[in-house]
């Protein structure tokens, strides 16, 4: 075997080795979701999953699931507001609360089954994220989310 073909051997292993543990998630990807004008970096182990059939875009790791959605006024009260309303005629009680990350406050709300939403202003635009059931460690994605979002 002459040197060129040699080379290009291992070249040819380099990329397909690079290929292969890429796609096997072991090399990690940064991964991101674009909702409305910006784009969340995905959490590590979260990977994009489509559409729901009410139109939300869906992340997921395999056992939990985020779903986005954005308004476009910067209104958050009446959008949680018309979600704490929406919860009372269902018969579920709901915990309010903000906290601050960055710069910019998060209003967040506990349904008594375990949904957790998070509302936040960008730009012209409110966005919401929320899950549909008890996710581990959902305060710490809430805030790599909106920290990776500005």
């Amino acid at each position: 075997m002459d040197k060129k073909s040699l080379i290009l051997l291992i070249v040819c292993i380099i990329v397909f080795s690079f290929v292969v543990l890429t796609y096997a998630g072991i090399i990690n990807q940064e991964e991101t979701l674009q909702v409305g004008e910006i784009n969340f970096k995905l959490p590590e182990g979260y990977k994009f999953a489509g559409y729901t059939e009410q139109g939300y875009p869906k992340i997921t790791n395999g056992l939990d699931s985020i779903y986005f959605e954005y308004y476009n006024d910067t209104d958050i009260s009446k959008h949680v507001k018309n979600f704490t309303d929406y919860c009372k005629t269902k018969n579920r009680n709901v915990t309010l609360s903000n906290f601050t990350t960055g710069d910019v406050t998060v209003y967040k709300t506990v349904t008594s089954d375990h949904r957790n939403n998070y509302w936040f202003v960008n730009g012209d635009k409110t966005y919401t994220f929320f899950t549909w059931k008890e996710t581990f460690n959902v305060d710490d994605l809430a805030n790599y989310l909106i920290d990776s979002s500005i």
